[in-house]
């Protein structure tokens, strides 16, 4: 179990949680602005909840191990959440003209290469 520290509260959560939240707030490029996660979270009553974050590039948070904590079942009762996707984001395109489309651009790549020649 992790303690998750920020501004002026605290929440307790599962390890690989608090892993995942990290990981994801320093991937977030200062251009983002901020997105609204969702985490699994350890109640005063013992029971898990949900609690969400708004996140950033500037957020800071501290995690700190919970050493006097512990639930059964940790990874079951805290999934790690799918979080949302951060930059840029590629499709394929797979209709019939995706083709034509691919060659248009890279014949404009070229275009800009031989300018960049010159």
């Amino acid at each position: 179990m992790k303690r998750i520290r920020f501004g002026s509260g605290e929440v307790v959560t599962g390890d690989a949680v608090a892993a995942a939240l990290v990981e994801y707030i320093t991937s977030v490029p200062a251009t983002e602005g901020s997105v609204s996660v969702d985490i699994p979270v350890l109640g005063d009553d013992g029971q898990t909840s949900v609690s969400t974050f708004v996140v950033g590039a500037d957020t800071q948070i501290e995690v700190s191990a919970g050493d006097d904590l512990h639930v059964d079942h940790e990874a079951l009762r805290f999934p790690v959440p799918e979080l949302p996707i951060i930059g840029l984001v590629a499709t394929i395109e797979t209709d019939p003209q995706a083709e034509r489309t691919a060659e248009d651009i890279d014949a404009m790549m070229a275009d800009i290469d031989d300018g960049l020649g010159r």
